[in-house]
């Protein structure tokens, strides 16, 4: 796997292994690219549904532009630590607008 950056979707068996989800991830660069560093942090992503609900205070729209074909929200409330070794898949890079739409929401969530 190439070296992962902040802002890239994985692909990881969050909640189960059954039930594998795609993470943004919010680890900075210099420790998702460094290997050393066994955790890294992320917000989970998951397919609206139903597809024409509105979007919940928490969370950001994903789309085409971020690598999705299905209408997926970025839940932005809760930060979760999983295992590099975990990783199933390097998906795609979060795009320029929805990062600034992530960290908008993460400021009006946690104070920041």
């Amino acid at each position: 796997m190439s070296q992962l950056r902040q802002w890239d979707t994985v692909l990881v068996p969050y909640p189960t292994p059954t039930n594998p989800h795609y993470l943004v991830l919010l680890s900075p660069d210099q420790l998702a690219g460094n290997t050393d560093f066994r955790n890294l942090n992320g917000l989970v992503c998951s397919t609206l549904r139903p597809p024409d609900r509105p979007l919940r205070s928490h969370e950001v729209f994903l789309d085409s532009a971020d690598g999705f074909e299905h209408k997926t929200v970025c839940r932005c409330h809760l930060v979760i630590e999983f295992a590099r070794d975990d990783i199933l898949k390097r998906h795609t890079r979060v795009s320029t607008a929805r990062q600034l739409a992530i960290k908008r929401k993460l400021r009006e969530i946690f104070g920041l």
